[in-house]
């Protein structure tokens, strides 16, 4: 659309709340698709409580796991408790490598750790930062403004509204629009464990979630309970579950101890379960027994291999997304409402939530990236 057909229509106003990675993501596509079609009859307000992309500084332990280097969709979605049909369409439009061409356009080079995950090669979520923020400069008609908005009445002089709010403290801004929400229940926490024994610090592995998680199977005991890959996997897979809830992990299999026993059929069932896991914890779990290991039955044995830990609560520490959000059966594939009129979400907002691992973040670019799209859309289709 040439310049001088808007001239004398209205600007389009159009609001983002939440100034997080995708709130972010979602302002540049949308600037950027509109400088593609010389369209410049809008206005873009950004309205973020505190300062735009501070949620990415932590992530990924400050060096941002901008996503994950799995190459094949069906493969990716594994990774969501919740979420994974509704993904499906949203990555088939924008995936992992569609972000990564992206940051690299902003000058964000990457590289892939051997367990998939990418980073910037600064190792610097702060660079992530600076370079979107670098971007955003080189557009006009947006504004960044700091204030919180409660309610859709705040809101109402805008003709396009998207919630990128994250999945903290937005419950009343999501209701005001009467929105369906499912409850938010963190998520990638430690755990707190139940009349809890075991010394702070210790590191295991877990052989029954090797298949599923693969090494995500590791944890560390806490002063209260278990923190780790494993942890954050088990709190998020179990993040709707009342609690109390028990998990059972397995730390050795029996056909190695038993082959352990025949060749050290002298020694104590403690010293031969401490040559597969930290002595301090065979210990525990043999009650420091110095019965000999031939001696103890299948069922002992069985016993032996097992952590079985009731889980009481979740934990503060962590990676800590929140399950939950707006119900993903009242949007439609572009993320728009289907009882509002011209409002969309975006990012964690949304009842999605994944592993560790950069998968979080990927579904903030991608859901970002097609808000951008269907709101550029319905502008210029409205303006014909």
């Amino acid at each position: 659309m040439e310049q001088s057909c808007q001239d004398n229509i209205k600007p389009q106003k159009i609001a983002i709340v939440g100034a997080g990675p995708s709130g972010f993501y979602c302002a540049l596509w949308i600037l950027e698709e509109f400088k593609k079609l010389n369209f410049n009859n809008f206005v873009l307000d950004i309205f973020d409580k505190s300062q735009a992309l501070r949620t990415i500084l932590p992530t990924g332990n400050q060096r941002c796991n901008l996503t994950n280097a799995t190459d094949d969709i069906e493969d990716f979605i594994k990774n969501y408790p919740r979420g994974k049909k509704f993904l499906y369409s949203i990555f088939s439009r924008h995936f992992n490598y569609d972000s990564i061409e992206f940051f690299n356009k902003l000058g964000i080079a990457t590289y892939i750790q051997k367990d998939k995950r990418i980073f910037p090669k600064s190792n610097s979520s702060k660079e992530v930062k600076d370079k979107m923020f670098e971007g955003l400069k080189k557009y006009k008609n947006y504004h960044l403004i700091h204030k919180k908005i409660n309610s859709k009445d705040e809101l109402k002089n805008y003709d396009r509204i998207i919630i990128s709010t994250g999945s903290r403290n937005c419950e009343n801004l999501i209701r005001s629009f009467n929105q369906p929400l499912i409850p938010f229940k963190k998520s990638l926490c430690a755990l707190v464990v139940k009349d809890f024994i075991y010394p702070k610090g210790v590191k295991l592995k877990a052989l029954n979630y090797e298949q599923d998680y693969g090494h995500e199977s590791e944890f560390i005991f806490t002063d209260k309970g278990i923190s780790g890959p494993l942890a954050f996997k088990i709190s998020s897979i179990k993040s709707r579950d009342d609690f109390p809830y028990s998990i059972e992990i397995e730390l050795f299999k029996i056909e190695k101890i038993k082959d352990l026993i025949k060749q050290n059929p002298k020694k104590s069932i403690t010293t031969i379960v401490s040559m597969l896991i930290p002595k301090t914890i065979a210990k525990i779990i043999t009650d420091n027994s110095t019965i000999s290991a031939s001696n103890v039955s299948d069922d002992e044995l069985k016993k032996y291999s097992k952590l079985n830990l009731t889980i009481i609560s979740s934990s503060d520490t962590g990676e800590i997304v929140n399950s939950g959000g707006v119900d993903l059966k009242y949007l439609d594939k572009n993320c728009k409402s289907k009882i509002n009129d011209n409002l969309w979400f975006c990012g964690e907002v949304l009842d999605i939530d994944g592993f560790c691992g950069g998968f979080n973040l990927q579904n903030c670019w991608s859901t970002g990236f097609v808000v951008a799209k269907d709101v550029v859309s319905s502008i210029i289709e409205k303006e014909k």
